[in-house]
């Protein structure tokens, strides 16, 4: 029996594992792909997400490392309206397996697994290469970022059908990928 589930594939991994990258590659390896960036579904009011104390200042900020931060309409909202071209839909983001109305949808689930340490450089070099100051995101990260990537994304790789080492180059990923969407 054919699989009739939409075109989905939910594409996780941790903070500079490389998802991003590796969506818009394979998108631009395979024209007809649009692709859903969780990043931007993040509530930003305070009040309708979890919450941590700013690092370096007063209050709270929205807690971007727990899943319950992400605007649940507004994911369903961008699937939806990308499922309805028809096309490759690829929902990339931390917590891409996470949500289980994402993964629950996914025909394909992949996880892109990188030592903590290649991400956390990844992810630091990323913050000078904005001219942004590495030390927040240094500091939340050993507040409480690790300790969330292991309970929130890292025990969600079991639900991946294709597990990617987010070392290698990024053609070998999409090649990967490609020969896993058939």
């Amino acid at each position: 029996m054919p699989d009739t589930s939409p075109p989905l594939l939910a594409l996780a991994g941790g903070a500079g594992s490389g998802k991003s990258t590796l969506a818009v590659a394979l998108a631009a390896a395979r024209p007809a792909t649009a692709v859903v960036h969780l990043d931007a579904c993040f509530h930003h009011d305070t009040s309708r997400a979890p919450c941590v104390p700013v690092i370096g200042g007063e209050g709270v900020g929205v807690d971007f490392s727990d899943p319950a931060s992400i605007d649940r309409a507004r994911v369903e909202e961008a699937i939806g309206a990308a499922l309805a071209t028809g096309r490759l839909v690829v929902v990339e983001g931390t917590f891409a397996l996470t949500l289980p109305y994402v993964r629950d949808r996914a025909r394909w689930t992949a996880y892109v697994d990188v030592p903590a340490d290649i991400r956390l450089a990844r992810k630091t070099l990323r913050k000078l290469r904005a001219s942004e100051d590495p030390g927040a995101a240094l500091l939340g990260y050993l507040a409480h970022g690790r300790a969330a990537h292991e309970r929130h994304v890292e025990p969600t790789a079991r639900y991946a059908r294709l597990l990617l080492d987010g070392t290698a180059p990024i053609p070998q990923l999409v090649g990967e990928l490609g020969r896993f969407l058939g």
